[in-house]
């Protein structure tokens, strides 16, 4: 085997920088466009325009299914900018997905492997997984990270000669914490992981010591968040928190009189995540099994300690998710920086080989073709868009602000052409036998090419799934003033309005209510009604009534899935 590139202070700083920016990319350049952009980023929205810390909530309504960490980590941010945007929403999750890939690079130091820890980190970041929820206002990066910095200062702590006492504070300290990502889970994860590895050394003292240490560090931790809900809700809110969306997620229920959610909601079979993970670890998904194989095969060369403990790790999470009644794609999140920096590792022993073996090869033609239809599949995907865009008006539908297709279009274009140079420098760069630099320079080059083809995209897509012009309608319409009645309940657009209206709205029920709400008290007023029913209010609940019927004229179709109805004055 070749010798194994060591990465310079330059290089060092190049990759972070880059990543950095590939996390912070798409954030503060678009709407609220999906169910939990709109309605979690509604409750940070609240949480920063009020003065309610003690839960998120939506429309007025507590909303107890998740611990508040991001929500306090956004709401806070928007307190200290003094506004409230999209942006703002949206950064933690980019922050704690960032921090994550961090401790992953760290990870890979602590093995001797810096280089193969910042390729690890890169993977990582452009998995279809990582990419999608950095960007979008969940609580999974969260969880992340809290779970990557407790068993990273856990292991700081087993190994350090000195301050060990601290050092062991800190790792249950941020184990408590982990709680407020999302719940029993947090910690679950890290003690699984950590009770599996002293066990397996049979370090006794510890594995009997530190859980008992941790019981009041955790009690400590969680006191004040406990006593608010006691004084916001009581037995009922404390009982919905530590019972309901703990143990109903986790277990399997029966009871047809207990809520959906959260004792039904995603509830599948053994093998789920068999079938999902393969989907979402691409375009890495066979370097990532490759790389399993490697690290798990009996005599594997990864050795040591700390190669131990990953390998732990991952089986241990993995146990308990598995475990779960509840399962879903996001879910696997936790379980990414682990395998990844498996993978980086292997990667760089295998390109580090002067010959590989015909199955590696295979692996690594696959993965670059894929590679390659992706890059071209967005570029000429953001190409299509931006010509749709700019030559048919689809009727109304998607009436574009001027300059935003011409935008899109040349970075579109520009996307392409970049992506056949990238091509051509990559080529050179494996005829030349430099393997090790292929992969280096590769993972650069598609970052840069996501992000040009993302920033081309962006723009279109944003003014077909922007709220924007609808709550613009309603707010001039109604004013700052008036009410502003909604006949639906949906969580999605619930969240959506109240974020851009930055006030509640009244849910009322169309059949009941509609008539009333419109015609009760002297101030403005206006409903809201989904475009699929506004034949049937139109002609049956408000025949003949002095009412206007209002729809947004230039804008995509989530703002013109509904329309305005007020009072004719």
């Amino acid at each position: 085997m070749e010798a194994v590139i060591q990465v310079g202070p330059r290089e060092r700083a190049g990759m972070l920088a880059l990543l950095a920016l590939f996390f912070a990319f798409g954030l503060f350049d678009h709407s609220l466009w999906s169910a939990n952009d709109t309605r979690e980023g509604a409750m940070i929205a609240a949480m920063a325009r009020g003065e309610v810390w003690t839960l998120p909530e939506l429309n007025g309504e507590p909303y107890l299914e998740k611990p508040p960490l991001l929500h306090w980590t956004g709401a806070a941010l928007c307190r200290l900018t003094g506004a409230v945007t999209e942006g703002l929403v949206r950064l933690p999750a980019a922050l704690y997905g960032f921090g994550s890939v961090v401790l992953v690079w760290l990870f890979g130091r602590a093995l001797g492997r810096e280089r193969a820890g910042l390729i690890a980190a890169a993977l990582c970041s452009t998995t279809l997984l990582m990419a999608e929820y950095s960007k979008v206002v969940l609580t999974d990066t969260a969880l992340t990270f809290v779970v990557m910095l407790s068993l990273w200062l856990f292991w700081r702590a087993y190994t350090a000669p000195q301050w060990r006492v601290l050092r062991y504070f800190l790792f249950l300290l941020a184990t408590a914490v982990a709680f407020y990502a999302k719940g029993l889970l947090g910690p679950g994860f890290v003690w699984v992981a950590v009770g599996l590895f002293l066990l397996w050394r049979r370090e006794w003292r510890l594995l009997v010591g530190l859980p008992l240490a941790f019981l009041p560090v955790f009690a400590l931790v969680l006191a004040p968040w406990v006593s608010a809900l006691w004084v916001a809700g009581g037995y009922g809110y404390l009982v919905s928190v530590f019972w309901d969306n703990q143990f109903g997620r986790f277990l399997s229920f029966h009871d047809p009189s207990l809520p959906l959610d959260p004792y039904f909601v995603h509830k599948e079979p053994l093998w789920y995540y068999l079938k999902s993970a393969p989907v979402r670890l691409l375009p890495w998904t066979l370097l990532v099994f490759a790389a399993l194989v490697a690290w798990f095969r009996r005599g594997s060369a990864y050795r040591g300690g700390l190669a131990l403990f990953l390998r732990l790790a991952l089986v241990a999470m993995a146990v308990v998710l598995h475990a779960s009644a509840a399962k879903t794609a996001c879910y696997l999140l936790p379980l990414f920086p682990f395998l990844f920096l498996m993978t980086g590792i292997w990667l760089e022993d295998v390109l580090g080989r002067s010959t590989l073996r015909g199955w590696e090869l295979a692996l690594l033609d696959i993965t670059c073709g894929l590679l390659a239809a992706l890059v071209l599949l967005v570029s000429l995907g953001a190409l299509a868009a931006s010509l749709l865009f700019t030559w048919f008006d689809q009727g109304g539908h998607y009436r574009l602000p001027p300059g935003v297709t011409g935008y899109s279009l040349v970075l579109a274009v520009l996307a392409l052409g970049l992506a056949g140079v990238c091509f051509r420098r990559l080529w050179r760069l494996l005829c030349a036998g430099e393997k090790q630099a292929v992969a280096w320079s590769g993972l650069q080059m598609l970052i840069a090419l996501l992000m040009l083809n993302l920033a081309a995209l962006l723009p279109v897509l944003d003014a077909a799934k922007s709220y924007r012009p609808l709550a613009d309608l309603v707010s001039g319409q109604v004013g700052a003033g008036g009410r502003i009645g909604f006949a639906d309940d949906t969580e999605r657009d619930v969240g959506a309005l109240t974020f851009y209206l930055a006030r509640g709205v009244d849910i009322v029920d169309r059949d009941e209510s509609l008539l009333e709400y419109l015609f009760a008290g002297s101030q403005p007023v206006g409903v809201i009604v989904p475009a699929a029913q506004i034949d049937r209010v139109r002609d049956e609940l408000l025949a003949g009534c002095p009412v206007r019927y209002l729809r947004v004229t230039a804008g995509g179709y989530k703002a013109r899935d509904y329309w305005l109805i007020v009072p004719r004055t």
